[in-house]
This record gives C-alpha cells, sequence and structure tokens, in this order.
C-alpha cells in the first residue's frame, strides 16, 4: 500500500485499537481517544477513505457497530459516530455498503425520540434518510414499530417542516418495496387517515414525498394510475428545479433515483407525451444548469455541488432518451454543459452518458455538434493518463462512461479517424493496471475491488473498444492478442459472461467471434466458478430450512394444559351428542382466551428469535464483508501466481528445450574434439621426436656460444679500451671546439659590427649619391646654362672677329 493510502487510514486503525481496548475496560481515556479520532474522521475531504473494499474500512464499520450497539444513545460516543456515518454516506459505494451489509438502522433508531434537539433531529434524520434509501426488508424487524410511530408522529405534529418532509422520506425509503413495513405501518396508523393528513402538506419539497407514498400505496393493489404517475412527473421536475436552485444534494439523487426505478419497474409510454408543459420545464432546468456553469468564481467544485449536477444530468439523460424535447440548439447546449462538467469526476460520468446518448443519436449531417468534444478529447485523455491515484468507483464509472463514448465515436464514420488517431495504449494500461499489475510485491488494498461488477463492466468495454480499433489499425492487433494471453483477463471474461448483466454478455459474446478470443482458457474458469453458482440457492434453501426446523414456541403451563384439555373434552362430548347449544359461553371464551395467550406467547417468542436472527445475520454480514475483502485479494493474488507459474512453466519448458539443444551440441562437438585430440596426440609425439633432435643441436649450440662467448668477452675489452680513447680525444675535440666557438663567437661580434658600420657606410653612400645627383644636375643645369649663354655669345664674338 502506499504511503498516503496508509496515511489516510490511520484513524480508522487507531479507532479500531481503542475499541478493542474500549470493549473490555470501559476506560474513560479510551472512549475519549475514540472521540478524537472519531471527530478527525468527520471532517475528512478524502471521500475515498470510506471506500469499503478496502479491508481497514470494513474493520472500521465492523468496529463502529459495535461501539453504537455498546454505548449509551445520547452519549457523545454516540453522536460522535452519526457524524462519521453522515460523511461516509458521501462516498456513494460506502453509502450502499452502510445500507445492506453494516445494517446501522437499528442502532439509529435507539437514539430517536422527542427528547433530541432540533439540530440533532435535522441530522439524525438526514442520515437515516441516507440510510433507507433502497433499504431490503424482508421481515417485520423489531425495531421498526418504535421508528414508524416516532416518524408519523412528527410527521402529523406539524411542528416543524424540515422535520416533517425528513421524516417522510425516511419513511417512504422504509415503505418502498418492503412489504413487511407496510404492514408495520398499517398496525402504527390508519394509513388512510394519515395519507390524506399528508395531503394536507403543502411545499415542493413535501409533496414529492407524498406523491412517492402514494405510488408505494398504490403498489399494494396492483396497479398505478397514469393520473398518478403524471402527477410524479409534474412534482419530479418541479422540485427537481427548486431542489437544485438549494443545492440539496440528497433530496436531487431520491428524487432521480425513485423516479428511474419508477420507470424501470413498468414503463409508463405515453405518460411523458402526455405531460403538456415538458419543454417548458425541461427548459428550466437547462438553463439553472447553463447558469451554474457560467457563473461563480470560475470554481466549479467551490461554486457548487458536483452531486447536485450529477443527478441532475443523470435525470436529462434519461429523459431525452424517453422524450427528445423541442428546445432550438438542444444538442450543442447539451455539449457545452458536459465538457464543462467534464474534468469534474463525480459528474464526469454523466457528462460522459448525456454525449455518448447524443453520439448514437446524430446523422452524418448533424456529428459537427461533437467537434468541441473531438477537439477537447486529446487533453481529456491526456488527464486521465496523468491522473495519479487509485482508480475507485467513482472512476470506474467514469472510464466506463468513457469506453461507451468512444465506442459510439467508432461506429460514425465521420468522427472514426479522429478516435483511432487520438488514442493509445497508455489510457488502457491506466485502465488496467490496477488488474495486470505486478510490480509490486504485496497486492494493495485498493485493488481489491478489480473483479467487482463495475470493473469487470469498465473492462469488457474497454476489451470491446480494443476489438473495434484492432479493425483499423494493424498495432492494436498486437495489443489485442498480448491482452488476451493475461490469466486475469481470462477470468474477467469468465465472470462477464456467468455473472455480467444482459448487455455486458452479448458484449462478450461478440468477442468470442475473434480468434485471439481465448475460449478454453475462459470455458475451464467458467467451470471453475461454476459450483459458485450452483450452491448458493442450495446453501439459502438448507439454512432457511434449518432455521424454521429450529423455531419453536414455549409451551403452556401443565395447570393450563390440563385445563385445555377439560374443555376440548367437553366440547368434544358436546359435539357427539349434537348438544352444542347447551356449551357454556364461558367455557368457549376460556377457551378462546387460552387460544390468545398461546398466540401472544408464540408472537412473543417469534419477536425475541427474530431481534436474535436479525443481529446473527448482521453479525454474519459484518464477517462476509471482512472476508469478502480479503477474499478478493487473496482472488487477485491466486490470479497473479498462476500467471506467474504459467510464465514459469513456459520459461521452464524453454529451457528444457534449450538444454536438450545444448546437450545434443555437447556430444556433437564431444566427438568433433575427440578426433581434433587424437590427431593433435599425434601432432604432439612428432613433436617431441623433434624437440629430442632439436635438444642435441642445442647443446651443440650452447658449446658454441660458449666459446663465442669467450671471444666476446674480448672484443668488449679491447672495444673499452678505444671508447676510453676516443673519449679523451673526445673531450680533447670537445675542449678545442669549445676555444673555436669562443673565437667564433667574437668573429660574428665583430661581423655584427662591421655589418652596423657597412650598414652606416650605405647609408652614408645613399646620402652622398642623393647629394651626388642633386650637384650633379646642378652641374647639368649650370651646363645647360653656360651652353646657352655660350651660344647667346657666340655670334656676338663672331662678329667682333669678322670686323
Amino acid at each position: 500500500m502506499e504511503p498516503n493510502a496508509i496515511d489516510k487510514h490511520y484513524n480508522m486503525k487507531e479507532f479500531i485499537n481503542v475499541q478493542k481496548d474500549y470493549a473490555q475496560t470501559k476506560a474513560e481515556d479510551s472512549a475519549n481517544l475514540m472521540v478524537r479520532h472519531l471527530q478527525l474522521l468527520s471532517v475528512t475531504i478524502d471521500l475515498s477513505t470510506f471506500d469499503p473494499h478496502v479491508s481497514v474500512v470494513a474493520e472500521f464499520f465492523v468496529s463502529l457497530h459495535r461501539l453504537l450497539s455498546a454505548v449509551e444513545p445520547g452519549s457523545l460516543l454516540a453522536w460522535c459516530s452519526v457524524n462519521v456515518l453522515c460523511v461516509a454516506c458521501k462516498n456513494a459505494a460506502a453509502r450502499t455498503a452502510l445500507i445492506h451489509t453494516y445494517q446501522f438502522l437499528p442502532l439509529l433508531s435507539r437514539l430517536l425520540g422527542n427528547q433530541l434537539t432540533m439540530e440533532k433531529k435535522l441530522r439524525l434524520l438526514t442520515l437515516m434518510q441516507e440510510l433507507t434509501c433502497g433499504i431490503k426488508i424482508s421481515w417485520q424487524i423489531p425495531h421498526l414499530p418504535h421508528l414508524m410511530s416516532t416518524l408519523t408522529r412528527w410527521i402529523t405534529g406539524g411542528d416543524d417542516d424540515d422535520i416533517a418532509t425528513l421524516s417522510l422520506a425516511v419513511l417512504v425509503n422504509l415503505c418502498y418495496k418492503n412489504l413487511p413495513a407496510v404492514y408495520t405501518l398499517s398496525r402504527c396508523v390508519d394509513i388512510k387517515k394519515f395519507l390524506r393528513t399528508c395531503l394536507l402538506l403543502q411545499g415542493v419539497r413535501i409533496e414529492v414525498h407524498v406523491c412517492k407514498l402514494s405510488i408505494i400505496l398504490d403498489y399494494m393493489s396492483g396497479t398505478i394510475p397514469e393520473g398518478v404517475i403524471l402527477k410524479l412527473v409534474e412534482v419530479t421536475f418541479r422540485s427537481l428545479t427548486e431542489a437544485f436552485k438549494a443545492r440539496d444534494s440528497i433530496l436531487l439523487r431520491h428524487i432521480v433515483e425513485f423516479f428511474l426505478d419508477v420507470w424501470d419497474q413498468r414503463r409508463h409510454g405515453d405518460v411523458l407525451n402526455d405531460f403538456s408543459t415538458y419543454d417548458e420545464e425541461f427548459e428550466k432546468i437547462l438553463m439553472e444548469l447553463e447558469n451554474t456553469a457560467l457563473k461563480g468564481k470560475g470554481d466549479v467544485l467551490a461554486d457548487n455541488e458536483p452531486q447536485c449536477v450529477s443527478s441532475v444530468l443523470e435525470f436529462i439523460h434519461f429523459v431525452i432518451e424517453l422524450r427528445e424535447p423541442k428546445i432550438e440548439q438542444l444538442n450543442a447546449r447539451l455539449v457545452n454543459i458536459a465538457l464543462k462538467w467534464l474534468q469534474v469526476e463525480l459528474v464526469s460520468s454523466d457528462a460522459l452518458a448525456i454525449l455518448r446518448t447524443l453520439a448514437i443519436n446524430v446523422t452524418v449531417e448533424t456529428c459537427a455538434v461533437l467537434n468541441p468534444f473531438l477537439t477537447t478529447l486529446p487533453l481529456f485523455l491526456l488527464h486521465l493518463v496523468n491522473v495519479e491515484g487509485e482508480i475507485l468507483d467513482e472512476g470506474n464509472k467514469r472510464l466506463t462512461s468513457l469506453m461507451e463514448l468512444l465506442g459510439a465515436l467508432m461506429q460514425i464514420e465521420n468522427t472514426r479517424a479522429q478516435v483511432v488517431g487520438v488514442l493509445k495504449e497508455e489510457i488502457f494500461f491506466k485502465i488496467f493496471s490496477p488488474l495486470l499489475e505486478t510490480t509490486t510485491p504485496r497486492i494493495r488494498d485498493s485493488n481489491a475491488n478489480a473483479y467487482s461488477l463495475k470493473a469487470t463492466i469498465l473492462y469488457i468495454k474497454a476489451i470491446a473498444l480494443i476489438y473495434e480499433l484492432k479493425k483499423y489499425e494493424e498495432t492494436w492487433k498486437v495489443f489485442f492478442s498480448d491482452l488476451m494471453q493475461h490469466k486475469q483477463i481470462h477470468m474477467v471474461l469468465a465472470q462477464a459472461l456467468c455473472f455480467g448483466n444482459k448487455p455486458t454478455k452479448l458484449l462478450t459474446m461478440r468477442l468470442m467471434a475473434d480468434d485471439y478470443f481465448p475460449k478454453e482458457a475462459v470455458s475451464e474458469i467458467m467451470c471453475d466458478i461454476q459450483p459458485v453458482m450452483d450452491d448458493g440457492p442450495n446453501e439459502k434453501s438448507n439454512s432457511t430450512r434449518h432455521m424454521m426446523e429450529n423455531l419453536c414456541f414455549p409451551a403452556m403451563s401443565v395447570t393450563q394444559i390440563k385445563r385445555l384439555d377439560e374443555i376440548i373434552d367437553i366440547i368434544k362430548e358436546a359435539y357427539e351428542k349434537n348438544d352444542l347449544a347447551n356449551i357454556s359461553i364461558s367455557d368457549v371464551m376460556e377457551l378462546y382466551e387460552y387460544k390468545l395467550a398461546t398466540l401472544s406467547h408464540a408472537e412473543r417468542a417469534a419477536i425475541a428469535s427474530v431481534e436474535a436472527a436479525s443481529f446473527r445475520c448482521t453479525h454474519l454480514q459484518h464477517k462476509s464483508a471482512q472476508l469478502t475483502t480479503e477474499l478478493s485479494k487473496v482472488h487477485q493474488l491466486l490470479l497473479r501466481a498462476q500467471q506467474r507459474h504459467e510464465e514459469s512453466s513456459k520459461t521452464i519448458s524453454t529451457t528444457l528445450a534449450q538444454n536438450t539443444e545444448l546437450q545434443d551440441l555437447l556430444g556433437r562437438e564431444k566427438i568433433n574434439f575427440s578426433n581434433i585430440l587424437s590427431q593433435k596426440e599425434k601432432i604432439i609425439d612428432d613433436q617431441a621426436h623433434q624437440i629430442d633432435s632439436t635438444n642435441s643441436r642445442l647443446k651443440d649450440v650452447e658449446n658454441e656460444k660458449l666459446i663465442l662467448n669467450q671471444h666476446h668477452t674480448a672484443l668488449q675489452e679491447k672495444l673499452r679500451q678505444k671508447i676510453t680513447k676516443y673519449r679523451q680525444l673526445l673531450e680533447s675535440k670537445e675542449k678545442e671546439l669549445s676555444k673555436r666557438e669562443g673565437t667564433i663567437n667574437a668573429q660574428q661580434t665583430q661581423i655584427l659590427q662591421l655589418d652596423t658600420l657597412v650598414k652606416r657606410g650605405e647609408v652614408k653612400l645613399d646620402k652622398k649619391r642623393r647629394e651626388f645627383d642633386e650637384v650633379l644636375a646642378e652641374l647639368q643645369n649650370c651646363k645647360s646654362i653656360l651652353g646657352t649663354i655660350t651660344q647667346l655669345t657666340s655670334p656676338h664674338y663672331a662678329c667682333k672677329d669678322e670686323e
């Protein structure tokens, strides 16, 4: 079990231990500790804490029942227990277990009385309303007369409308489908007068219970007038709207459950068509849902009660299947409402159911109304895959509705491709993980309900969807064939065929046509569970017969028997003489009184016997609930062990086959290596001869080696001498070299100096050349000037010469 699961059941475990100590010691410290743990449990937020399939929770309810049986009705422990039961009833699975298994109603009836304050009356009646919804009463239980007398007194007293409404609700739940309760009521009050009194009560909330009571009493006569059903429809619509406005989740759930149950009992086909204001009333409910989804702070869990929306959506889903309202853009509005509540787990299953009904009824032209859902489908699937924690009953219901919706979308050609493209194997891993998980060595308590009816329906729906997917994509064939190999899946298929409802069995039988369906494995498991199906009724009839045989009444005293015999003898004698007219009336009355006394004794004995039998039955139901949780875990462990055993057997068979192949290979290799060994031995003999000849040659070589070593030593000595001489010569040469290097360095320095002088001379030379060029240029200039002058002066002189 995961750590968080251990933490959330801590107070329950502590309470169980303390209650055992309190049962023995009655210590005040133990009582204070139980009060503390009960107070902590009464304020818990995580409703999964009360899931009844967990063994700790089952044991906690048994301990709580023992405590309420032992404490005083008005004690603090008793009312702390009431608070815890009120919180536990918010969990649907826990509420069902408290009603049918743990039988808290007789203990709560002890708390009922006029001495209670108004707040305690309301709290207790609210709890009893929850614990009587769908209750089965097979005989006149001893606590019923007191309970019904108190309820009828509060109903007719008229002190408080809320008390009267809740009392009538409890009374209606007790009488619905329970003839012993109706007989008990008839002994407590005049039913016709009581019904007339109830019909005078006013108010939408109480009218629906009065209508229920009328229908229950009409059931006794065998027929229900259509007018009463029509009145029920009218009252249901009005009270549903008012209860939703008041956010009364309990009243809403009871209204819807009763309406659906009455319709399932007898299909009142045309009644809904005769309801003239059907469209207007439906529009009111629709508008309330739309306003609820749009207003508030944006957090639907904080602003509204999800249980209320869930009940209303369940009612809407039911009535639109019977008669579709004539409302503009109905489908689009329903899709928008469903999408707004899709992420809320308590409402999600009903929202998905509405979408499935719309998907079934849409045509190719109108299927566009589902596009908003198809757009959000990938994110919704991703959210489901990433949600961590246990898959509880509400989660099973949600996933089942999703599988049904996706199956309906697969039947529509326009949406099939989108569904096939968005679905991945991860969502199915999430669904089958409680069933196939083998990573943890211990099985978690949270997976103990992996074989419950709701879980079985979910698995069958998921398998059917995979069966449809593999028709359009090859990868799903491999996934489907791998899934069909698991022993746990075989058990689910067998349970669906044996214990499933009609649609589940039909769906499973359609899967049988597939080649991958494990027919032999499923048939074997069905043969294993067949004795359980056959033994159930026999055991019940045997136990009933045994109880009837042992049901006896106390006899009369000896004096009474003698006096009765005397009177009977007198009457017989008079009868034989045909003289009955002379029989004393007092003797007949005395006989009649003895008869009444005998019946009174028999009735008291029967009541005591029934009370003891009821107590024993409750105790056995508690044991059965505890053993059921343990049996589920052991059953799951057994299947996993069988799966592991089959895998191990396959592994062993594979290993043995490989071992046989290796033995054959080893034999062949031995023969090959024997041949190779003989060849190698021959080679070794040849090599041995060669080694001997080589050894003789080696001795000769060693002698030669000694001689050569001596010669080598002499040569090494000469070499060392020469090396010494050359080293000395080398040292002298190195000294001479160092001197020469010094000289070279000096010469290089001088060369550098000369290079510097040369460079300076070159610079001076360049300078002189430039000066020379300049002087030369001036000379040339002078020459040209002189030549010019000469040219100019030469004619003058020539003239003079001529003169």
